[in-house]
């Protein structure tokens, strides 16, 4: 006789599949080629992001100073 499976089984089995997936991810990312160049595009990413913050573009007409008129 058939009996449909349980919520705790297909969770248990979509949970297994989903580590195999990220070990098999991992991996792949890990292998040395890898690493490096990932490692290469967190440093691009840095370095660009500093001259990013640093090197903004700033406003040429700079509203006059207030003056107070009065006595």
């Amino acid at each position: 006789m058939y009996r449909e499976p349980t919520r705790a089984h297909i969770a248990r089995t979509i949970f297994r599949l989903s580590l195999r997936v990220t070990r098999r991810l991992l991996r792949v990312l890990m292998r040395p080629p890898l690493i490096d160049i990932l490692v290469l595009l967190l440093v691009l990413y840095l370095i660009a992001s500093l001259i990013g913050r640093f090197n903004r573009p700033r406003p040429v007409l700079y509203q006059p100073p207030t003056l107070f008129e009065g006595r």
